[in-house]
């Protein structure tokens, strides 16, 4: 076994053969189940994890129970681009002693509201990276770099993901 970062990278690179031959399976789904339970209170339902739960803030008419959406969508990309410099800081034999990934962006309420035109989402999201390690800064700016690159999260974010809806009544 070898072991960098908490990772062990031979299970990495097994997979990374197999799907040099294998490429269909690495094809994986992901899925969540958010419950309303009263108010702007939610629990999702994510593999055999406890639930996560979401709501707005008080100020907001929330109950402050979670993190709100937009909250947890700078989490699921903070999340992400930490996995992505850790596997990659791992597979290149990096040591890395701390990481912290802040993500930061501004929603304009006002649209949300209703109470003028425009985009109810991030414009922008800021991300910044606070990494300790022995690696010099050429080679921590090439980790942030590919984490930028290979992050799912943030790949879905930049682009026009498409997102389909239907609904069925509950009987």
């Amino acid at each position: 076994m070898t072991k960098i970062n908490g990772v062990d990278t031979k299970v990495i690179e097994n997979i990374v053969e197999n799907y040099k031959e294998n490429p269909e399976e690495g094809i994986a789904g992901y899925s969540s189940s958010v419950k309303w339970k009263g108010g702007f209170y939610a629990e999702a339902q994510v593999g055999d994890h406890k639930p996560v739960l979401i709501d707005e803030p008080d100020w907001f008419s929330g109950s402050n129970k979670g993190p709100s959406p937009a909250e947890l969508l700078l989490s699921a990309l903070g999340g992400c681009l930490s996995i992505s410099v850790i596997a990659t800081a791992s597979l290149m034999g990096i040591k890395v002693n701390s990481l912290e990934v802040n993500a930061s962006g501004q929603l304009d309420l006002n649209v949300l509201l209703g109470l003028k035109e425009g985009n109810p989402g991030f414009n922008e999201v800021d991300v910044q990276f606070t990494v300790d390690s022995d690696a010099d800064d050429k080679q921590l700016e090439e980790l942030v770099s590919k984490a930028m690159e290979i992050s799912p999260v943030r790949n879905s974010l930049e682009r026009n993901v498409q997102v389909n809806s239907t609904f069925k009544r509950n009987k």
